[in-house]
């Protein structure tokens, strides 16, 4: 069998991509350490992040919702780690919606300067408030919340342009990174598959710019991130 071969990486040395998708619990958890990595490690580094919101189609691979005893896992690890940051997490008050929409909100706000805020705005409505963020009436709460045009934002989710980018995301997630799952971070070729690898992350981050870091191999229950 050949080698499946991705195509050249058009990500700039100083960027991380970070890929992630309203659907997931795990970009959500994400998402709130995040802002607290940008803090502390990433900007210091000179770094910058770009969000990728990415919707996998119909069938994709490794869809959790198939098998239910990995989703009732995924319930019960979340509500733990949520607990453990200091989030709430509720029961969902929908599985699915037509998701290319909230996704073509988000590049609305991100175009307005709002991106990062709309996109914790909304997935606190989803895993933290129980709120449909298939409704425009949740996706309206969430632009207001902000400070966006609640009527654009929620016009946005039908423009055509802002779908495809959405619809580019995946695609080029799938070509130049390999993506199968979220959240997924991407580093200088480096891929981070999960929440808990945003430390192997800010690892791998330190090791590029000449930053010592744990020694494993001499203790393997160590903070992986940076040396003691």
């Amino acid at each position: 069998m050949s080698e499946t071969k991705l195509a050249p990486s058009t990500a700039a040395p100083n960027t991380v991509r970070f890929y992630f998708s309203f659907r997931s619990p795990y970009s959500w958890l994400a998402l709130h350490r995040l802002d607290l990595a940008f803090a502390s490690t990433l900007a210091a580094s000179g770094l910058e992040v770009e969000y990728i919101p990415v919707c996998p189609p119909p069938n994709f691979a490794n869809d959790p919702a198939k098998v239910p005893a990995k989703l009732e896992y995924i319930r019960h690890d979340t509500q733990r780690q949520a607990k453990a940051y200091g989030l709430s997490a509720k029961p969902l008050a929908a599985m699915d919606c037509d998701w290319v929409r909230p996704h073509a909100a988000y590049f609305y706000a991100h175009d307005q300067s709002r991106g990062s805020g709309f996109a914790r705005a909304v997935f606190s409505a989803r895993f933290s408030e129980s709120k449909d963020v298939g409704q425009d009436s949740v996706i309206a709460e969430c632009a207001r919340a902000v400070g966006l045009d609640p009527d654009a934002t929620v016009a946005a989710q039908g423009d055509t342009k802002l779908q495809e980018r959405v619809v580019l995301g995946m695609i080029r997630g799938v070509t130049e990174d390999g993506i199968f799952g979220v959240p997924l971070f991407v580093f200088r070729g480096e891929r981070f598959w999960g929440n808990d690898r945003i430390e192997w992350l800010l690892r791998h981050i330190d090791e590029t710019h000449g930053k010592p870091v744990a020694n494993l191999a001499s203790s393997l229950l160590s903070p992986v991130h940076r040396a003691g």
